[in-house]
């Protein structure tokens, strides 16, 4: 608040500690006035509910506490619960389960050390387990929600399992909360706008051999060999992905095999992760993972399928000539994401679907930081 605005152009600054005077009513008067950007305090208070995924009491007290700064700024808020008792928070700007716009959030973390709940702010980051992921965001999603409330048609759903495969954004679209123009998940850093995203699917393949005492492995069928040379012929014929990353990729990331260092297991397993642009991904994989390679492959299962929305649609380039015209000298692009996250449960309704999202890193890691400038920015 400038000094005319309180009437204070008049004073003599001459005068003996006036001007010090008037510094303090200025400062005042700025503390006092409402703050551009998200509730910073909210926020923190928010951060330090331990919501792990798995906790469903943290993570409903993380719901009642958004829920209530909403309902305290009279936005219209409903709490769905799932078989577990788990709750998820739709807060909409209009009567209803159907605006315009219906944007996703989760108030779930991922597990973290205790002090990793302890919020520490340096400068224009904050620091916590979920300050990037996705806290920040939701403070974000609250804000928007204060701001356009009756004046625009926008609902949120405030999911809270989004990182064990993200159901309850699922059970919200089934249960008829859903947008009619466009559905923005709020879950990346960027100055741009994602308009797809991989699929993603676990397969668990195994190799049978025989097992006995290590020092007869001449006379026995070593199953952790016929998996990994397996796995290297199932490599060597599966097509390269582009460097761009977008391809079907498939990773192995768990071996599961034997219990003792002198003794051969009968079977040996491996957990193959298929990050997929193509939906018959799971199909081929499987297929050549027999014929190549003679695996078996026991357990599929998938986590979503690939989204893709159309680069070209009018909503698409109006979001992404909203954020250049924001940030003018970062140049936002249109991108597509290597990973998944809740867009996928909005595929399929006949409206575009975009990722976007506030500014941090460290994402699951021990210095997980958020940026609190671009949060009140977006």
């Amino acid at each position: 608040m400038k000094v005319r605005a309180l009437g204070l152009n008049s004073l003599m600054l001459n005068r003996r500690g006036s001007a010090l005077f008037t510094k303090e009513l200025v400062r005042r008067a700025k503390e006092s006035s409402p703050r551009a950007g998200i509730d910073r305090a909210f926020l923190k208070e928010l951060l330090e509910i331990p919501s792990v995924t798995a906790d469903i009491p943290a993570v409903n007290r993380a719901v009642d506490l958004t829920r209530g700064w909403l309902e305290k700024r009279s936005v219209r808020c409903r709490v769905e619960t799932d078989e577990s008792g788990r709750k998820i928070l739709w807060a909409s700007t209009v009567e209803g389960k159907t605006p315009d716009y219906v944007l996703a959030v989760h108030l779930d973390v991922v597990p973290a050390e205790a002090g990793q709940f302890a919020v520490r702010v340096e400068g224009e980051r904050i620091f916590a387990r979920g300050a990037h992921d996705c806290k920040g965001n939701a403070a974000i999603a609250c804000e928007v929600l204060r701001r356009l409330n009756g004046k625009a048609s926008v609902g949120v759903v405030f999911a809270s399992d989004e990182e064990l495969g993200g159901s309850t954004t699922g059970l919200m679209v089934k249960r008829g909360y859903r947008p009619r123009k466009m559905g923005i998940v709020v879950d990346a850093g960027t100055y741009g706008v994602f308009y797809a995203q991989k699929g993603n699917a676990y397969l668990t393949v195994r190799a049978t051999g025989k097992g006995g005492h290590s020092s007869c492995a001449l006379w026995l069928d070593n199953p952790i060999a016929k998996l990994t040379q397996g796995y290297e012929k199932f490599r060597a014929a599966w097509p390269a992905v582009p460097e761009d990353g977008w391809g079907d990729l498939v990773v192995p990331t768990v071996i599961r095999a034997g219990r003792a260092e002198n003794a051969i297991p009968d079977t040996a397993e491996m957990v193959l992760n298929v990050r997929s642009v193509s939906t018959d991904a799971v199909a081929r994989v499987t297929a050549m993972l027999k014929d190549a390679a003679g695996l078996e492959v026991v357990n599929v299962r998938s986590t979503g399928e690939p989204m893709a929305s159309d680069p070209n649609d009018p909503e698409i380039q109006r979001l992404l000539s909203e954020r250049r015209a924001k940030w003018p000298e970062k140049n936002g692009m249109l991108q597509r994401m290597l990973a998944i996250t809740d867009a996928r449960h909005f595929a399929g309704l006949g409206v575009p679907v975009v990722i976007v999202g506030s500014l941090g890193g460290n994402a699951h890691g021990k210095d997980e930081w958020g940026d609190l400038a671009n949060m009140d920015e977006n």
